[in-house]
């Protein structure tokens, strides 16, 4: 027999230090969405810097004025409009000119009339809000509107300044428009940046595996077993960020406009596939080392996966022939039903099926067209920060359904009657801390609420903001001592760089924004002769204030209670497995039915990958509103929802494994796999009802049938028809999954019976 310890000296495959930055910068901004921001920012504030200059300067006003209007419209628009049409990208940026310098005028006009100005705020911050549910172009015309009547708020202007200043404004957003046509982006380019970082996200996966195959020795020494675990939690994380990706490529590809493409609905297909592929290896690579496999086992799957780092998924069939080569030699490999066999076969086929991913992948991009609409893809900016949408479907729901709609309350309508009304509570409070500042406890209640739907997001966000000012405060006070306001060019480029690198963790990490904005805000008040060190812990105790007031308000004001929002996300999970349960036997759900397109119809009915993609999304949101504030030691709520999560995640898990293998829908399945099939759905509808009502409603016990002996009808009834695998692919799927969710049935008291067949006899288990 061969040695296979060498295997573990076996080095993976050699990249430069430029490409592994480069593919962990892909990694980490898939598309380089945020990047492309950033250089958005890098290139568009200077530009309208140097025009609010030269303007100012021309018609007699501070340059410093003009530096700062100019700025402001420039970088509002980077941040805030972002669209795959470059000409409707254009068309949004002009189209602000207007609310921007009405706001403008409007703020320097109501100067004398302070009580009416603090209250204009109010309303303005409520429109901002609230016009989240109006469109883009009325989000857009509320933001920049709310920005421009802040700027003459902080600046004591007369009101002959209004027509400059207004030609300050339309130049800057001029030349922001020529610097966006400039730099319009590059669909083609941008999928390859794309699919090359959600690759190396991929060989994060495979590296992690490999790490636990190689550390996963039996009865090993104590450090040797906490190296093991370690190996196993990193695995674990490689396997969460990669799912995170998945789900982020796939919701970039569906923001293309051209869903219906079939090139468009490959590129889908490929993302599932060798996500499915790579997931896996992982888990499989785990469950080896969990269950104890040998070591000359775990040394001929450590082989194979480090054969596809090395050399690349096309490698793949290779690194199967050699798994299986090297595992027939082994004792294991006697035992045909063991489970350890059967791990080294998944893994094979997966090896197998990451070739053909990776060659369909060369493939088609030798076949995009470079340029023009027939690249299913663009700069995607639908992703809430860049990332899927986590807790903002399950509060709508929430909203829509909780004991607030009789008032036909949305989800940005009640949060802008928290802004309202904490902005009212916290402007009195902020005057009486510093008067000529009370904006910050203005801002701190605005940044709290905009982009965050729960408790824990905005608790979160505040203390974000916190540490950011902390820690920019420290860093501006030190360069304010440094250069003073002796460099002015070196500030410039400074200010600019810091709000790129600001607008690039906008969408990540929040402090990384908060204290690039601090720093810059120090240049400015050192330019405009206002600085002290005192500016930046009053500017952190006000916004904080502002903050406090967000969250106090926001948990008495249209209150929802936390496990309301939890047991809609868990019903929204259990929608999205009905969903896939029908559509594994080919039947549309109910809800969702469409008679006016029977081919489409037909079409996505049976396309399986599709709906696993629905369920994982609805992972996804539960993990997003399932975060507790505190971890306690004992677990308390967070065991019984680390439960519910655990089995609805097996539920995700084993969809997606049902809809790897079987990509759509097998053609006439048997009456009794229909008949389990909608069985198992009429179960979950009804737990979904249970969840949702809560534990002291009137609704009647929910009841889960068992559906195992219609399921081994089903597969006895496929016996030597040509799709009998398919079949019992099928069942197996639908097996596994009621396992999961009985389980889950049981724990939320329902009552759990098990049937011989569809109809009476049922028997309790």
């Amino acid at each position: 027999m061969p040695r296979t310890e060498t295997t573990n000296r076996t080095a993976p495959r050699r990249r430069t230090r430029t490409q592994r930055l480069t593919d962990r910068a892909l990694a980490l901004d898939p598309g380089l969405v945020k990047t492309d921001g950033a250089l958005r920012t890098l290139v568009a504030v200077p530009a309208g810097m140097a025009v609010g200059y030269a303007i100012a300067t021309a018609f007699g006003l501070p340059a410093i004025l003009g530096v700062m209007i100019g700025a402001m419209p420039a970088f509002i628009t980077c941040l805030v409009i972002v669209d795959p049409s470059t000409g409707r990208t254009a068309a949004r940026t002009g189209a602000v000119l207007v609310p921007f310098v009405v706001a403008l005028a409007g703020s320097i006009a109501l100067q004398p009339f302070r009580l009416l100005e603090l209250v204009l705020i109010v309303v303005l911050l409520f429109v901002q809000f609230a016009a989240a549910s109006w469109g883009v172009w009325a989000a857009d015309a509320a933001i920049v509107g709310f920005a421009g009547y802040l700027c003459g708020l902080l600046l004591p202007l007369p009101e002959t300044s209004v027509v400059p200043l207004g030609l300050v404004v339309a130049g800057s957003l001029a030349v922001t428009i020529v610097v966006r046509l400039l730099f319009r982006p590059d669909p083609h380019r941008a999928l390859l940046r794309t699919r090359r970082g959600f690759v190396a996200r991929g060989s994060d996966g495979l590296e992690a595996a490999a790490a636990v195959l190689a550390a996963g020795a039996v009865g090993a020494a104590a450090d040797d077993q906490r190296a093991r675990r370690r190996a196993l939690r990193r695995l674990g994380r490689a396997r969460d960020r990669y799912h995170e990706i998945a789900l982020t490529v796939d919701g970039m590809l569906a923001a293309s406009g051209v869903d219906a493409d079939t090139t468009a609905e490959e590129l889908h297909r490929l993302v599932f596939d060798t996500h499915f592929a790579i997931d896996e290896l992982g888990r499989a690579a785990g469950a080896l080392v969990e269950q104890g496999a040998p070591s000359d086992v775990r040394h001929a799957a450590l082989r194979a996966v480090t054969l596809v780092l090395r050399h690349g998924g096309s490698h793949g069939q290779e690194a199967a022939h050699t798994l299986l080569a090297r595992y027939g030699i082994t004792a294991s490999a006697a035992d045909d039903g063991s489970r350890t066999t059967a791990l080294v076969r998944r893994m094979a086929a997966e090896f197998t099926d990451l070739r053909s991913a990776g060659l369909r992948w060369r493939e088609l991009r030798d076949e995009l067209p470079r340029h023009g609409a027939g690249v299913p893809f663009a700069t995607p900016v639908i992703l809430a920060g860049g990332r899927p949408a986590g807790a903002v479907p399950v509060v709508a729901d929430a909203v829509a359904e909780g004991p607030w709609r009789r008032w036909h309350l949305t989800a940005s309508l009640r949060t802008a009657v928290h802004a309202a009304i904490a902005v009212a509570i916290v402007e009195p409070l902020a005057l009486l801390l510093d008067g000529s500042r009370f904006y910050w406890g203005v801002i701190g209640v605005m940044i709290v609420l905009a982009g965050t739907n729960t408790t824990h997001e905005r608790i979160r966000k505040g203390l974000h903001r916190g540490v950011g000012t902390v820690v920019g405060g420290a860093v501006g006070i030190v360069l304010v001592h440094l250069l003073g306001t002796t460099h002015p060019w070196v500030t410039i480029v400074l200010v600019c760089v810091l709000l790129a690198v600001g607008t690039y963790g906008f969408g990540g990490v929040y402090s990384v924004w908060a204290a690039c904005l601090v720093v810059v805000l120090c240049q400015v008040y050192a330019f405009s002769g206002t600085f002290t060190d005192a500016l930046i812990p009053m500017r952190l105790a006000e916004n904080l204030l502002g903050a406090a007031v967000a969250v106090l308000v926001s948990a008495v004001v249209f209150p929802i209670a936390t496990r309301a929002v939890i047991r809609r996300a868990v019903r929204r999970q259990l929608v999205a497995v009905r969903a896939f349960v029908l559509a594994l036997v080919g039947v549309e759900d109910d809800d969702e039915a469409d008679a006016a397109d029977t081919a489409e119809a037909d079409r996505a009915r049976r396309d399986l990958r599709a709906r696993s993609r629905a369920v994982d999304a609805a992972t996804y949101q539960l993990d997003a509103v399932l975060r507790p504030m505190v971890r306690f030691p004992t677990g308390g709520p967070a065991r019984a929802d680390a439960r519910t999560r655990a089995s609805l995640q097996a539920a995700a898990t084993f969809a997606r494994e049902a809809a790897g293998r079987l990509g759509s829908a097998p053609q006439d399945p048997p009456a009794a796999l229909r008949g389990a099939a909608d069985r198992l759905a009429a179960s979950i509808a009804q737990l979904a009802d249970g969840i949702v009502a809560g534990p002291r409603s009137a609704t009647p016990t929910a009841v889960w049938v068992r559906v195992g002996d219609q399921l081994d009808e089903a597969v006895a009834a496929a016996s030597g028809r040509p799709d009998e695998r398919a079949i019992a692919t099928a069942a197996h799927a639908l097996g596994r999954i009621d396992e999961a969710l009985a389980l889950l049935a049981d724990r939320h008291h329902a009552t759990v019976v098990g049937a011989m067949s569809a109809g009476p006899g049922i028997i309790a288990v």
